[in-house]
Protein backbone atom coordinates (compact mmCIF):
# COMPACT_ATOMS: atom_id res chain seq x y z
CA UNK A 1 0.00 0.00 0.00
CA UNK A 2 1.64 3.44 -0.91
CA UNK A 3 1.60 5.85 1.56
CA UNK A 4 1.37 9.87 1.91
CA UNK A 5 4.62 11.30 2.88
CA UNK A 6 4.56 14.55 5.12
CA UNK A 7 7.57 16.70 5.10
CA UNK A 8 8.97 18.67 7.42
CA UNK A 9 6.60 16.56 9.76
CA UNK A 10 8.39 18.12 12.96
CA UNK A 11 6.59 21.39 11.95
CA UNK A 12 3.53 22.76 12.74
CA UNK A 13 1.32 22.00 9.74
CA UNK A 14 3.22 18.79 9.43
CA UNK A 15 2.03 17.24 12.65
CA UNK A 16 -1.79 18.37 12.39
CA UNK A 17 -2.00 16.68 8.96
CA UNK A 18 -0.03 13.63 10.15
CA UNK A 19 -2.36 13.19 13.03
CA UNK A 20 -5.12 14.22 11.10
CA UNK A 21 -4.27 11.42 8.54
CA UNK A 22 -3.29 9.09 11.42
CA UNK A 23 -6.85 9.40 13.46
CA UNK A 24 -8.64 8.47 10.21
CA UNK A 25 -6.20 5.25 9.28
CA UNK A 26 -4.39 6.53 6.66
CA UNK A 27 -0.59 5.06 6.22
CA UNK A 28 2.00 7.86 6.63
CA UNK A 29 5.58 8.45 6.36
CA UNK A 30 6.82 11.22 8.19
CA UNK A 31 10.17 13.41 6.83
CA UNK A 32 12.36 14.59 9.29
CA UNK A 33 15.75 15.65 9.78
CA UNK A 34 16.33 14.74 13.59
CA UNK A 35 14.52 11.36 14.09
CA UNK A 36 15.13 12.13 17.84
CA UNK A 37 12.82 14.63 17.87
CA UNK A 38 9.72 13.05 16.47
CA UNK A 39 7.22 12.89 18.97
CA UNK A 40 4.20 11.37 16.81
CA UNK A 41 4.36 7.53 17.38
CA UNK A 42 1.80 4.74 15.51
CA UNK A 43 1.44 1.39 13.93
CA UNK A 44 0.54 3.94 10.65
CA UNK A 45 3.49 6.14 11.25
CA UNK A 46 6.65 5.42 9.15
CA UNK A 47 9.18 8.12 10.59
CA UNK A 48 12.37 8.71 8.33
CA UNK A 49 14.91 10.71 7.92
CA UNK A 50 15.41 13.41 5.02
CA UNK A 51 17.43 16.69 4.83
CA UNK A 52 15.28 19.45 2.26
CA UNK A 53 18.68 20.76 2.09
CA UNK A 54 20.22 17.38 0.46
CA UNK A 55 18.15 16.32 -2.79
CA UNK A 56 20.16 13.46 -2.34
CA UNK A 57 18.50 12.36 0.72
CA UNK A 58 14.69 13.02 -0.28
CA UNK A 59 14.57 10.67 -3.43
CA UNK A 60 14.84 7.46 -0.88
CA UNK A 61 11.88 9.04 0.65
CA UNK A 62 9.66 8.83 -2.17
CA UNK A 63 9.58 4.94 -2.08
CA UNK A 64 5.93 4.51 -2.65
CA UNK A 65 4.39 7.42 -1.52
CA UNK A 66 1.32 8.19 -3.80
CA UNK A 67 0.50 11.35 -2.51
CA UNK A 68 2.64 14.35 -0.62
CA UNK A 69 1.94 17.36 2.02
CA UNK A 70 4.73 19.72 0.89
CA UNK A 71 5.10 22.33 3.35
CA UNK A 72 9.22 23.68 4.70
CA UNK A 73 10.18 25.97 7.19
CA UNK A 74 9.63 29.88 6.34
CA UNK A 75 13.05 30.76 5.41
CA UNK A 76 15.07 32.16 2.46
CA UNK A 77 15.56 28.29 0.98
CA UNK A 78 11.79 27.93 0.38
CA UNK A 79 11.91 27.82 -3.23
CA UNK A 80 15.03 25.50 -3.66
CA UNK A 81 13.67 23.10 -1.04
CA UNK A 82 10.49 22.44 -2.60
CA UNK A 83 11.39 22.18 -5.95
CA UNK A 84 13.89 19.14 -4.79
CA UNK A 85 11.21 17.43 -3.26
CA UNK A 86 8.88 17.87 -6.51
CA UNK A 87 12.05 16.73 -8.45
CA UNK A 88 12.28 13.72 -6.73
CA UNK A 89 8.48 12.92 -6.55
CA UNK A 90 8.70 13.29 -10.70
CA UNK A 91 11.46 10.82 -10.65
CA UNK A 92 9.78 8.11 -8.38
CA UNK A 93 6.47 8.37 -9.68
CA UNK A 94 4.14 10.35 -7.25
CA UNK A 95 1.24 11.01 -8.41
CA UNK A 96 -0.07 13.89 -5.96
CA UNK A 97 1.34 17.20 -4.72
CA UNK A 98 -0.79 18.93 -2.03
CA UNK A 99 1.76 22.46 -1.58
CA UNK A 100 0.83 24.38 1.26
CA UNK A 101 0.71 27.93 0.54
CA UNK A 102 -1.14 31.26 1.75
CA UNK A 103 -4.69 33.09 0.87
CA UNK A 104 -3.32 36.39 2.36
CA UNK A 105 -1.99 38.01 -0.45
CA UNK A 106 1.99 39.00 -0.22
CA UNK A 107 1.87 40.26 -4.08
CA UNK A 108 5.34 40.50 -4.57
CA UNK A 109 7.35 40.47 -1.64
CA UNK A 110 10.15 37.82 -0.82
CA UNK A 111 8.41 35.42 0.57
CA UNK A 112 5.47 35.22 -2.22
CA UNK A 113 8.15 35.21 -5.22
CA UNK A 114 9.64 31.97 -3.42
CA UNK A 115 6.31 30.15 -3.47
CA UNK A 116 5.21 31.42 -6.86
CA UNK A 117 8.73 30.27 -8.29
CA UNK A 118 8.06 26.61 -6.26
CA UNK A 119 4.14 26.69 -7.60
CA UNK A 120 5.37 27.48 -11.23
CA UNK A 121 7.81 24.49 -10.96
CA UNK A 122 4.52 22.68 -10.14
CA UNK A 123 2.41 23.56 -12.97
CA UNK A 124 5.21 22.02 -15.16
CA UNK A 125 6.20 19.01 -13.45
CA UNK A 126 3.42 16.48 -14.97
CA UNK A 127 2.10 16.03 -11.37
CA UNK A 128 -0.91 16.55 -10.02
CA UNK A 129 -0.95 19.21 -7.68
CA UNK A 130 -3.31 21.06 -5.25
CA UNK A 131 -2.71 23.84 -3.13
CA UNK A 132 -4.02 24.43 -0.03
CA UNK A 133 -4.05 28.21 0.95
CA UNK A 134 -5.04 29.11 4.87
CA UNK A 135 -5.52 32.57 5.26
CA UNK A 136 -3.80 33.69 8.47
CA UNK A 137 -3.72 30.49 11.10
CA UNK A 138 -5.14 31.36 14.71
CA UNK A 139 -2.20 29.37 16.10
CA UNK A 140 0.49 31.56 14.63
CA UNK A 141 -1.15 34.84 14.38
CA UNK A 142 -2.21 34.41 18.34
CA UNK A 143 0.12 32.21 20.35
CA UNK A 144 2.82 34.99 19.78
CA UNK A 145 0.82 37.03 21.89
CA UNK A 146 0.17 34.82 24.45
CA UNK A 147 3.45 36.77 27.36
CA UNK A 148 1.68 40.45 26.57
CA UNK A 149 -2.73 38.56 27.02
CA UNK A 150 -1.21 36.90 30.20
CA UNK A 151 0.62 39.64 31.93
CA UNK A 152 -0.19 42.51 30.42
CA UNK A 153 -3.74 42.09 29.16
CA UNK A 154 -2.92 43.16 25.97
CA UNK A 155 -2.39 42.61 22.28
CA UNK A 156 0.14 44.60 20.08
CA UNK A 157 0.10 45.00 16.25
CA UNK A 158 0.21 47.20 13.25
CA UNK A 159 -2.81 46.51 11.50
CA UNK A 160 -5.16 49.28 12.86
CA UNK A 161 -8.71 48.47 11.60
CA UNK A 162 -7.88 46.25 8.75
CA UNK A 163 -9.79 42.90 9.21
CA UNK A 164 -8.08 39.44 9.08
CA UNK A 165 -9.89 35.98 7.81
CA UNK A 166 -8.40 33.88 10.59
CA UNK A 167 -8.13 30.08 10.40
CA UNK A 168 -7.54 27.56 12.53
CA UNK A 169 -5.30 24.90 12.36
CA UNK A 170 -7.39 21.97 12.93
CA UNK A 171 -9.49 23.07 9.68
CA UNK A 172 -6.09 23.29 7.92
CA UNK A 173 -5.16 19.79 8.91
CA UNK A 174 -8.66 18.31 8.19
CA UNK A 175 -8.99 19.82 4.62
CA UNK A 176 -5.62 18.66 3.56
CA UNK A 177 -6.12 15.09 4.67
CA UNK A 178 -9.32 15.35 2.29
CA UNK A 179 -7.70 16.49 -0.17
CA UNK A 180 -4.62 14.16 0.00
CA UNK A 181 -7.28 10.79 0.42
CA UNK A 182 -9.70 11.58 -2.21
CA UNK A 183 -9.56 12.66 -5.83
CA UNK A 184 -10.75 15.43 -7.72
CA UNK A 185 -8.78 18.56 -6.93
CA UNK A 186 -6.05 18.71 -9.46
CA UNK A 187 -5.31 22.52 -9.85
CA UNK A 188 -6.90 23.35 -7.54
CA UNK A 189 -6.52 26.63 -4.97
CA UNK A 190 -8.35 26.08 -1.57
CA UNK A 191 -8.19 29.18 0.54
CA UNK A 192 -8.99 28.63 3.77
CA UNK A 193 -10.91 30.99 6.13
CA UNK A 194 -12.75 31.22 9.61
CA UNK A 195 -16.26 32.55 8.40
CA UNK A 196 -15.81 36.19 9.63
CA UNK A 197 -13.00 38.90 9.03
CA UNK A 198 -11.92 40.57 12.48
CA UNK A 199 -9.79 43.55 13.15
CA UNK A 200 -7.31 43.18 16.05
CA UNK A 201 -9.39 45.45 17.88
CA UNK A 202 -12.38 43.07 17.57
CA UNK A 203 -10.25 39.80 18.50
CA UNK A 204 -9.48 41.97 21.69
CA UNK A 205 -13.21 41.95 22.29
CA UNK A 206 -13.14 38.48 22.20
CA UNK A 207 -10.69 37.72 23.97
CA UNK A 208 -12.12 39.77 27.08
CA UNK A 209 -15.70 38.28 26.92
CA UNK A 210 -14.29 34.58 26.60
CA UNK A 211 -11.01 35.24 29.65
CA UNK A 212 -14.06 37.85 31.37
CA UNK A 213 -11.37 39.86 31.63
CA UNK A 214 -10.69 43.53 29.84
CA UNK A 215 -7.93 42.96 26.84
CA UNK A 216 -7.02 46.02 24.64
CA UNK A 217 -5.51 46.16 21.12
CA UNK A 218 -2.65 48.66 21.47
CA UNK A 219 -1.29 49.59 17.52
CA UNK A 220 1.85 50.66 17.39
CA UNK A 221 4.25 51.89 14.44
CA UNK A 222 5.72 49.19 12.31
CA UNK A 223 9.29 50.71 13.39
CA UNK A 224 8.44 50.74 17.27
CA UNK A 225 7.12 47.48 16.97
CA UNK A 226 10.16 45.75 15.22
CA UNK A 227 12.19 47.26 18.17
CA UNK A 228 9.77 45.58 20.78
CA UNK A 229 9.97 42.24 19.36
CA UNK A 230 13.89 42.27 18.75
CA UNK A 231 14.36 44.38 22.72
CA UNK A 232 12.60 40.85 23.68
CA UNK A 233 13.94 38.63 21.38
CA UNK A 234 17.65 38.49 20.67
CA UNK A 235 17.63 35.85 18.23
CA UNK A 236 15.25 37.83 15.67
CA UNK A 237 17.25 38.79 13.09
CA UNK A 238 16.25 41.00 10.63
CA UNK A 239 15.66 38.79 7.82
CA UNK A 240 13.98 36.80 10.27
CA UNK A 241 11.55 39.50 11.10
CA UNK A 242 10.73 40.61 7.87
CA UNK A 243 10.09 36.68 6.84
CA UNK A 244 8.63 35.62 9.43
CA UNK A 245 5.92 38.52 11.36
CA UNK A 246 6.72 41.47 9.06
CA UNK A 247 5.55 40.89 5.83
CA UNK A 248 2.55 39.38 7.03
CA UNK A 249 1.07 42.00 9.20
CA UNK A 250 2.63 44.67 6.64
CA UNK A 251 -0.03 42.60 4.79
CA UNK A 252 -2.86 42.92 7.04
CA UNK A 253 -2.57 46.33 7.45
CA UNK A 254 -3.01 47.01 3.81
CA UNK A 255 -5.94 44.87 3.39
CA UNK A 256 -4.85 42.13 1.98
CA UNK A 257 -6.01 39.01 4.55
CA UNK A 258 -9.35 40.39 5.01
CA UNK A 259 -10.69 37.43 2.32
CA UNK A 260 -13.69 35.07 4.01
CA UNK A 261 -14.81 31.50 2.31
CA UNK A 262 -16.44 28.90 2.96
CA UNK A 263 -14.45 26.36 1.76
CA UNK A 264 -13.73 24.70 5.40
CA UNK A 265 -17.52 24.03 5.27
CA UNK A 266 -17.06 22.87 1.37
CA UNK A 267 -14.50 20.12 2.00
CA UNK A 268 -15.15 18.60 5.67
CA UNK A 269 -18.85 19.62 5.88
CA UNK A 270 -18.73 21.41 9.06
CA UNK A 271 -18.31 25.36 10.02
CA UNK A 272 -14.84 26.49 10.25
CA UNK A 273 -13.64 26.60 14.08
CA UNK A 274 -14.51 30.36 15.68
CA UNK A 275 -12.11 32.18 17.51
CA UNK A 276 -14.55 31.95 20.41
CA UNK A 277 -13.66 28.06 20.50
CA UNK A 278 -10.00 28.65 19.52
CA UNK A 279 -9.61 30.43 23.09
CA UNK A 280 -11.42 28.27 24.81
CA UNK A 281 -9.82 25.28 23.25
CA UNK A 282 -6.30 27.15 24.50
CA UNK A 283 -7.58 28.66 27.83
CA UNK A 284 -4.78 27.59 30.02
CA UNK A 285 -2.18 29.34 27.32
CA UNK A 286 -3.66 32.63 27.96
CA UNK A 287 -5.83 32.84 31.62
CA UNK A 288 -3.33 32.13 34.01
CA UNK A 289 -0.92 34.60 35.50
CA UNK A 290 -3.08 37.44 34.80
CA UNK A 291 -2.24 40.58 36.66
CA UNK A 292 -4.40 43.23 38.14
CA UNK A 293 -5.30 45.60 35.38
CA UNK A 294 -3.59 48.56 37.19
CA UNK A 295 -0.84 46.64 37.69
CA UNK A 296 -0.57 45.74 34.01
CA UNK A 297 -1.38 49.07 32.49
CA UNK A 298 1.87 50.22 34.52
CA UNK A 299 3.93 47.43 33.11
CA UNK A 300 2.51 48.29 29.46
CA UNK A 301 3.51 52.45 29.91
CA UNK A 302 6.77 51.29 30.88
CA UNK A 303 7.98 48.66 28.98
Amino acid sequence: MSRILITTANGMFGKAVANELINKGHPVRLMVRDLSKCTISDTNAEIVQGDLDKPETIIPVMEDVGSVFLSSPMDTRITQREISVIQAASQKGVRHIVKLYSAVKHEGDALDKSHLAVIDFLRTSGLQWTLVSPNSVMETSLFGHQPSIKYMNAIYGISGLAKIGLVALRDVAEVSSVVLTTGGHHEQNYELTGSEALNLYDVADIFSEVLVRRVDYIDWSEEAFSKMLQKYDKSLTPERLELEVLCHLRAWKNGKADLVTDTVKQITGRDPVSLVQFILDNLGIFKPGMVPRLVALMIRRFS
